[in-house]
């Protein structure tokens, strides 16, 4: 995984927090959300971050109740891009998928992310 990352200028850290903040579009999370959530410590999502922020990847928003409170954003771009490194990891995903109806697919796709929803709510 990670040389097919390297390939794409990510680390997994990287690639997780993305992930993350993909799932949830349009929806931001603030820092502390996304460090829980990917089980990164704080100050090095903040660091990632504010450097997907200098990419253009990511932006940061202040909280209308709370101007201290932002939440990050993930940049409509990136989350496109994300799917272009989703292909190489697995491969054999079209392969698998032969002959499913679409149908199918969009039912095992919905009970995949409601699993992933239930895990990231429930870390521990």
């Amino acid at each position: 995984m990670g040389a097919i990352l390297d390939r794409f200028g990510l680390m997994e850290a990287q690639f997780s927090v993305l992930n993350y903040l993909a799932r949830r579009m349009p929806k931001g999370q603030s820092v502390t959300t996304i460090a829980a959530a990917v089980e990164v410590k704080q100050p090095a999502v903040s660091k990632m971050v504010s450097k997907f922020e200098g990419m253009g990847w990511a932006r940061f928003k202040a909280m209308q109740n709370d101007a201290r409170a932002k939440h990050v954003f993930l940049n409509q771009a990136r989350h496109a891009h994300l799917q272009d490194v989703h292909g190489p990891l697995l491969p054999d995903y079209m392969a698998m998928m032969e002959g499913w109806r679409d149908e199918d697919i969009a039912s095992l796709t919905a009970q995949l992310f409601r699993l992933v929803d239930w895990l990231d709510k429930n870390r521990f």
